[in-house]
């Protein structure tokens, strides 16, 4: 699961793509991530412009996607959807909110030359599931991984609701025998203990059985210092539905 990095050649003048012009990071760099390749913006984007946390996890639902067609909800960049892709996915689709964010993932998909097996769809994500639940159309594996919901442990009641309701909508789009990558960056609710318990009562609901295949985290380049549980703040579970 190693990542390398290079940056882009930049224009003579400091503009465009390259070093920036202060010269403490490249404008855009290529992230190479267990053989595919990501645009990355360093100095403006989010978390250094690439969520390295996710690469375990996008290494092993990768593969599982050989043949199959795939929902990446909240996809920003494209990581899950082009990490599928690249790994023999026959149909991929990825869905934000992010007109920027889908612009680099589109990007991204010219990149490693698979744009005509992965689409992307600018819209909210709850809107979409009900939209797509409503047409009848199912996916052999939904990844599901949205922003800080619950930025504070005050917040996490809330927060549960939307996770709960999201993850219904989720389990719905799935096929028998098909998988759900659902993920939580809330260190909030990680800290909480509560997520798998969340992802069951939501399986209820949907009328749902769930076996567990993978419980994720960050990255190893992501270590947890006991003296500082905060540090906690990811969770990655993967299931089959029936």
């Amino acid at each position: 699961g190693r990542i390398d990095a290079e940056a882009l050649p930049g224009n003579s003048d400091g503009s465009g793509d390259g070093e920036a012009p202060d010269g403490d990071a490249p404008a855009r760099v290529v992230v190479r991530e267990n053989g595919v390749r990501f645009y990355a913006s360093p100095a403006s984007g989010q978390k250094t412009g690439f969520y390295a946390d996710q690469r375990d996890s996008r290494a092993f639902v990768a593969s599982l996607c050989r043949g199959a067609k795939v929902l990446d909800l909240c996809t920003y960049t494209g990581g899950f959807a082009l990490s599928a892709a690249m790994a023999g996915a026959a149909e991929v689709i990825g869905v934000d909110s992010s007109a920027v964010a889908l612009e680099l993932a589109q990007a991204n998909a010219e990149l490693n030359g698979v744009s005509d097996r992965v689409t992307f769809q600018r819209s909210d994500i709850a809107a979409y599931m009900n939209q797509v639940a409503s047409d009848g159309h199912t996916f052999d594996v939904v990844v599901l991984d949205p922003p800080k919901l619950a930025p504070s442990r005050g917040s996490l009641p809330r927060a549960t609701n939307k996770y709960t309701s999201l993850n219904v909508a989720a389990m719905r789009l799935v096929r028998r025998g098909g998988v759900l990558v659902t993920c939580s960056c809330s260190g909030a609710m990680t800290q909480s203990g509560k997520f798998e318990e969340m992802v069951a009562e939501a399986a209820r609901y949907a009328g749902r059985q769930l076996s567990l295949l993978r419980h994720g985290g960050a990255a190893p380049d992501h270590p947890l210092n006991p003296a500082y549980p905060e540090g906690k703040y990811l969770t990655n579970l993967t299931y089959m539905l029936d």
